[in-house]
């Protein structure tokens, strides 16, 4: 596979970037089901799916516009939102629905108004190659 530049990992909602995000990260994981019997002859053996799979995005940067801030305070009571994706560099997609499950913003005197954020997957994703 071929290194790409983190800047063009874009999270976007509706098709459009989301603020300006510096860093970001995303992380999957798959929790296994343990099928040992006696059968096994005393070795561990699991199912070939996982029981409930999730996938994480988190991100900081700097505040550019109030989207993020309207979906975590306006969330009248729900913090899922649908039509969330991350496009890789080479053209790759995961398009699903996540829960916003953290937003903070923060600044100092002199400096950006910057935030982080943290999203839970909500049920199936889909990933697609480029």
């Amino acid at each position: 596979m071929a290194a790409g530049k983190g800047r063009s990992l874009v999270l976007k909602k509706g098709g459009v970037a989301i603020a300006g995000i510096q860093t970001k990260a995303i992380s999957y994981a798959g929790e296994a089901i343990d099928i040992t019997s006696d059968d096994d002859s005393g070795y561990r053996t699991l199912l070939s799916s996982p029981g409930i799979e999730t996938l994480d995005i988190s991100g900081d940067g700097v505040t550019k516009n109030t989207t993020l801030r309207a979906l975590s305070l306006n969330s009248g009571g729900t913090t899922q939102a649908s039509d969330w994706s991350i496009e890789f560099p080479n053209g790759d997609t995961i398009t699903g629905n996540f829960n916003l499950t953290s937003y903070e913003e923060n600044g100092t005197h002199n400096d950006a108004v910057k935030f982080s954020l943290a999203l839970s997957s909500s049920g199936a994703w889909t990933y697609t190659a480029a």
